[in-house]
């Protein structure tokens, strides 16, 4: 616990953040929107809370369109944190940063899978978060590329570059962009794991009891869909994913490829009982029991976040803890809405949320 000199360095971010914070859902807000009896109703809702302006801002654009409704609302996490980074300094104000940066890597990938489908840029810059005048890449010269190695090319002066052009030879024999964008995923999350131990003293145990969790769970998530969805080697699988995490490492994840059953794993890497894989019972298929699987280990890291959100105010956890809830956030209310649009019903779109009934 941060005392002292450490409290008083949190104390303008963590006033900033409990504002942030107080902004998200509440209770009776879900429980409104889970009963409301049509999309339109639940969007009503929504126009009354913190997210009306996201709401108003994708309608001025012409017809309300759920996609760029998600990208709005993470247009939003994503400024949130760079509001919560504004007022520190340090290792602090670098992880926040390098978070930050997993938003560019997600507009990174949308470009690459624009290319290679021979999208018009005016097309890929639709699927991108906008993340206004922060961005690090020269994004509008990478959406104007006409050819994936082109855009290899374009990011020839960036921390990208040689993971992409190690995976390029794959992407040509394959022709598939899942050689690219695992080595764009492994360079960022290996960033954000060295910026965790940069950290040191209780910043860092609190970076690794939330950042570190979502790195441990990757590893779990990236070697089980290899195994399930591609059938890769054991060789294959291990050199797709992180190595070795706060709680993971090669001889786990050669294990997930062999053939370990998930409870086996997770009860290994966070301890037995620790997370709910209730919800994987009775499924045999891997389409039903993976997103099942993703399902309960993101429940679990928002039950981290909470824990660190609602803790001690004055320390590097309750700021992460709040960016993780608020991004978890943006997700469900996406999720609800088209679950909505569907006509589903309270309890199966509960089933599908990452947030749990509190």
């Amino acid at each position: 616990m941060a005392t002292g000199l450490e409290a008083a360095r949190y104390a303008a971010s963590s006033a900033r953040v409990r504002g942030l914070y107080s902004r998200l859902l509440d209770e009776d807000a879900w429980t409104a929107l889970l009963g409301s009896d049509s999309l339109a109703a639940a969007l009503s809702l929504l126009r009354g809370t913190d997210y009306g302006d996201a709401i108003v801002a994708v309608e001025q654009t012409g017809r309300l369109s759920l996609e760029r409704l998600e990208r709005r609302l993470l247009a939003r996490a994503a400024e949130n944190s760079r509001r919560a980074m504004q007022l520190t300094r340090g290792g602090v104000r670098q992880i926040i940063y390098v978070w930050w940066q997993h938003y560019e890597l997600e507009n990174l990938k949308a470009v690459f899978r624009g290319v290679d489908q021979g999208l018009a840029p005016q097309e890929i810059e639709r699927l991108l978060v906008p993340l206004g005048e922060y961005a690090s890449l020269p994004w509008d010269a990478l959406v104007h590329e006409t050819s994936v190695s082109g855009l290899v090319d374009r990011l020839r002066d960036t921390h990208y570059i040689n993971p992409l052009r190690n995976a390029f030879p794959a992407y040509e024999r394959q022709r598939s962009l899942f050689p690219l964008e695992v080595a764009l995923d492994i360079r960022y999350y290996r960033d954000l794991a060295a910026a965790i131990h940069d950290l040191g003293g209780a910043d860092e145990d609190d970076a690794r009891r939330v950042f570190g969790t979502w790195l441990d769970i990757l590893n779990i998530l990236w070697a089980y869909r290899h195994r399930e969805y591609y059938g890769l080697s054991a060789e294959e699988i291990v050199n797709y994913t992180l190595w070795h995490t706060e709680r993971t490492d090669t001889a786990l994840i050669r294990r997930i490829a062999l053939g370990a059953a998930p409870q086996d794993v997770v009860d290994q890497v966070f301890g037995a009982g620790r997370v709910d894989l209730s919800g994987l019972d009775g499924l045999q298929s891997p389409e039903a029991r993976v997103p099942a699987l993703e399902m309960a280990l993101q429940r679990h890291w928002r039950g981290l976040a909470r824990r660190e959100m609602s803790g001690y105010p004055f320390k590097l956890g309750a700021i992460i803890g709040y960016l993780v809830l608020e991004e978890l956030e943006a997700n469900d209310i996406v999720t609800l809405l088209e679950a909505k649009a569907m006509g589903w019903g309270p309890d199966l779109i509960q089933q599908h949320l990452v947030r749990r009934r509190e």
